[in-house]
């Protein structure tokens, strides 16, 4: 029987992925609806101002969570197999946690491959929810796209270049049995 591991690796988001779609984030509050694209291997979420989608309310903690352009590398006793996507993680991981988490669609994770359609509430209310879509670029999706484009945060290039190649995960089944 074949011996296989699994590793979560940092990667850097190549600007080539731009031409086929965008990853993009629903953002939806109390009081406003934004949509917001994801074009960077680091992407902070939370309550403080240094963050790339600052959020407000009572149950987000300052640094609530990342999402991260994660190349997820399956290692077989004679093939190694890589999958790049988003990935998001509870606070900035294992170490430092949000103090309320993240729920995926109703359930409360500490890591989680985003698809398409994911609902992410934060914490434990739900006056925060934020909605991943991956929209394939085409004439009918461009003005949305475009309008996505616009809402990018400002990002901080010296955090950008510091999580190049971080491993994440050394096995990944066995952190998802954390879950």
């Amino acid at each position: 029987m074949a011996h296989k591991k699994s590793q979560l690796t940092l990667a850097k988001f190549d600007k080539a992925n731009l031409l086929k779609g965008r990853h993009i984030l629903i953002v939806e509050s109390l009081d406003s609806r934004r949509a917001v694209a994801l074009n960077t291997s680091v992407f902070s979420i939370g309550r403080h101002p240094h963050n790339a989608l600052v959020l407000s309310g009572d149950m987000v903690s300052r640094h609530h969570a990342t999402v991260a352009w994660l190349r997820y590398t399956e290692i077989a006793e004679h093939a190694e197999k890589n999958d790049y996507c988003y990935w998001i993680i509870d606070g900035k991981g294992k170490r430092q946690r949000s103090r309320n988490g993240i729920y995926i669609n109703g359930q409360k994770k500490s890591l989680h491959r985003l698809k398409s359609g994911d609902l992410i509430t934060i914490g434990r209310g739900k006056e925060i929810k934020l909605t991943y879509n991956y929209i394939s670029y085409s004439s009918d999706t461009h003005d949305f796209l475009q309008y996505c484009d616009s809402e990018k945060p400002q990002y901080n290039s010296k955090t950008e270049n510091s999580y190049s190649e971080t491993i994440i995960f050394n096995d990944i089944t066995s952190a998802n049995r954390s879950n």
